[in-house]
C-alpha cells in the first residue's frame, strides 16, 4: 500500500536568513530547503502523490515541478494540514512531514511507513534514538526527552488516516500549541502524565494510550534508525550540519534515495 504525502513547508524563514520569504524557501547546500524533501519523497517507492504546503505560490522555483500538488495555505498548522490532505482525490494513508528537514531519504520514508503500515495505527509517530541522532548528525543541538527505556527525540513526520485528521482539528492544534510550554500541555493532556515524562518514568505503551486516548484511533510510536526524520533545521547551527551531511553524501554518490 502506497501513502498520499503533505510538506508542510511555511514558516518564518527570515529568523535563519532576513531574505527568505518563508522556511522551506531557506538555502541549503545550495538549492531551497524543502526541495530536499521533495526529492526524498519523489525517490520513495512508498509515496503515490506530493502536495506541498506554501504560504505562496510566487517565485518558487524549479523543484515544484517534481511535486503533484501546490497547495497556497498561511493559516494555522491545522489548517494548512487539513488544506494539504483534501487537495487529494484519492483517499491514502497520508504522511504529513515537515519542509525543514533537508537530509530526509527515500529509504528512511519508505522504512517508517513500513512500519507504520505493519502497526495497523490510524495514526503513528517516529522516534528516534539519541544515539542514532549523536552519530548519524554529529553536532546538533537537539532536545530529548527521557523515557523510561532511554532519551529520545521526536520525528519530524507522522502516517495519519485523513479521517482522524478532520476529527482532531482542534486537539491538534492545541497538542502543538502547547508543547513548549509544560503548564499548558498538562492542562491539555493530563498532569500524572506530564509528570512521569518530566522525571523521565514514561514508557513507550503509556504514550501510546494517551494519543489513542486523545485522538479516538489506535496510535503507534515507531522507532527509527533513521535520524534524518528528525534532523530538522531551526538555529544556524542545523544548516550546518545539515548541508556537512548532504555535501558528505554527495562526494561518495549517494543519493536521497539510499541514504540515512
Amino acid at each position: 500500500m502506497s501513502a498520499n504525502a503533505v510538506v508542510l513547508a511555511g514558516g518564518d524563514g527570515a529568523v535563519l536568513d532576513p531574505t527568505c520569504r518563508f522556511k522551506g524557501l531557506l538555502p541549503i547546500h545550495g538549492r531551497p530547503m524543502v526541495s530536499w524533501v521533495v526529492d526524498a519523497l519523489r525517490t520513495s517507492d512508498s509515496v503515490a502523490e506530493i502536495a506541498v504546503v506554501v504560504p505562496s505560490a510566487e517565485d518558487l522555483g524549479a523543484w515544484v515541478d517534481s511535486v503533484d500538488k501546490v497547495v497556497v495555505s498561511d493559516g494555522s498548522l491545522m489548517q494548512n494540514l487539513l488544506a494539504g490532505v483534501d487537495s487529494f482525490r484519492v483517499e491514502r494513508p497520508t504522511l504529513i512531514t515537515t519542509g525543514d528537514i533537508p537530509a530526509l531519504t527515500g529509504e528512511a520514508v519508505d522504512d517508517f511507513i513500513a512500519l507504520s503500515l505493519s502497526s495497523g495505527a490510524d495514526f503513528t509517530y517516529p522516534l528516534i534514538r539519541r544515539e542514532d541522532m549523536i552519530e548519524q548528525f554529529p553536532g546538533s543541538e537537539r532536545t530529548f526527552v527521557k523515557l523510561k527505556n532511554g532519551p529520545i527525540t521526536g520525528g519530524n513526520m507522522m502516517l495519519i488516516n485523513p479521517d482522524l485528521s478532520h476529527r482532531n482539528r482542534e486537539i491538534g492544534q492545541q497538542l502543538f500549541d502547547t508543547r513548549k510550554n509544560a503548564f499548558q500541555m498538562a492542562r491539555v493532556i493530563g498532569l500524572r502524565f506530564v509528570a512521569k515524562l518530566a522525571i523521565g518514568r514514561l514508557e513507550v505503551p503509556e504514550v501510546e494510550a494517551k494519543m489513542e486516548q486523545l485522538l479516538g484511533g489506535k496510535s503507534a510510536a515507531i522507532y527509527t534508525g533513521f535520524a534524518s526524520i528528525g534532523a530538522d533545521v531551526d538555529k544556524p547551527a542545523d544548516v550546518i550540519v545539515a548541508e556537512r551531511v548532504i555535501a558528505a553524501r554527495e562526494r561518495v554518490g549517494i543519493t536521497a534515495g539510499s541514504a540515512n
